[in-house]
């Protein structure tokens, strides 16, 4: 089926939503993410909405908030992040909307640190040109591997 997958910017009654998608044990646990209670997670989203120099968009599918994207300076290097609820996983929408984010967002390189044992969200930034910054086994420690995207 296909599926209308939009970008938008992120309106303050994303974020209840944006809240129990990160609290869901499947996805932690796929993204080896601890999930904030929700006064870091308000603290968290007022930092993301308050960065000038980041970007931050809804992932909206055939009308509903479906995740969002993000990008930010860390450590001086640009990176991105998503978060898709799971209802909507394995339908590509994953990369139609990081597809759509590329678009709009146009700093490269562009890093993006993804778990190591999760397949499909590499699957994901490999689709959309990021390749591994070394070997495959170069991490950020033992549980996370690092992904960049060079060019225009």
């Amino acid at each position: 089926m296909n599926h209308q997958v939009q970008l938008r910017d992120v309106e303050p009654d994303d974020l209840p939503l944006f809240f129990e998608h990160q609290r869901d044990p499947e996805a932690v646990a796929m993204v080896a993410f601890n999930s904030r209670d929700r006064p870091a997670f308000d603290a968290h989203w007022a930092k993301i909405l308050s960065n000038t120099t980041g970007l931050a968009k809804t992932i909206v599918v055939d009308g509903h908030t479906a995740g969002n994207l993000v990008s930010f300076l860390r450590d001086g290097q640009r990176e991105v992040g998503y978060w898709l609820d799971r209802a909507y996983w394995g339908r590509g929408i994953a990369t139609e909307a990081l597809s759509a984010f590329l678009q709009v967002e146009q700093h490269r390189p562009l890093y993006a640190g993804v778990a190591r044992h999760n397949g499909a969200s590499i699957r994901v930034l490999q689709k959309c040109g990021f390749h591994f910054v070394t070997d495959e086994h170069q991490d950020l420690g033992d549980s996370h591997v690092i992904l960049v995207l060079t060019g225009t």
